[in-house]
């Protein structure tokens, strides 16, 4: 019986995980190498993570810079760089690419909020539909004679015990990137 708890568990901490990966790729104004590493860059034929063909360091608040391991990589890196719409063109240096990003506006700030709710939704809609595949199986097992009806119930409380805890975890989370685009 506990499997369904425990499945549910190890759903759901994934699914936190995959929001802070997606939080981290959202711009606030200042340089994270989140923004730009996970880009998928066209490299001879192949795509590869920006990650895997360089290294990304943060020279100040709002400024990257990006060292190219293989010179003819570069300018795949630039142009992917330009396409992501940071709203900043990359300058090509040799195998060093620089990055600066533009301050933030309050209209982007406000778009950002807006994308940033729309990930938060996403995963909370991820974890109900877990919830009810779940609620489902327990539901078959009852009905098989598996389980007894009270062990139904119980269980039913428990998943949304565990869903009123992630979603909580959501939300600070939601709040804390909330207050990273706001200063």
């Amino acid at each position: 019986m506990d499997k369904y708890i425990n499945n549910l568990k190890k759903e759901f901490t994934e699914a936190i995980e995959h929001l802070k990966a997606e939080l981290a790729r959202v711009h606030t104004g200042r340089a994270s190498a989140g923004l730009i590493e996970d880009l998928s860059v066209d490299y001879f034929g192949s795509q590869a993570p920006l990650k895997s063909l360089a290294s990304i360091t943060i020279t100040a608040p709002r400024e990257m810079k990006i060292e190219v391991w293989d010179m003819n990589a570069a300018k795949a890196v630039s142009a992917t760089i330009t396409k992501a719409s940071l709203g900043s063109l990359p300058q090509i240096e040799g195998k060093i690419i620089r990055l600066n990003l533009p301050p933030m506006t309050g209209e982007n700030r406000e778009r950002m909020v807006k994308i940033v709710h729309g990930i938060l939704e996403k995963t909370k809609i991820s974890l109900r539909n877990s919830r009810e595949g779940a609620w489902a199986g327990i539901q078959d097992q009852e009905r098989a004679g598996e389980i007894r009806e009270d062990d139904k119930f119980r269980l039913k409380e428990d998943i949304q015990k565990l869903i009123d805890e992630y979603n909580k975890k959501i939300d600070e989370i939601g709040s804390g990137k909330e207050e990273e685009l706001k200063s």
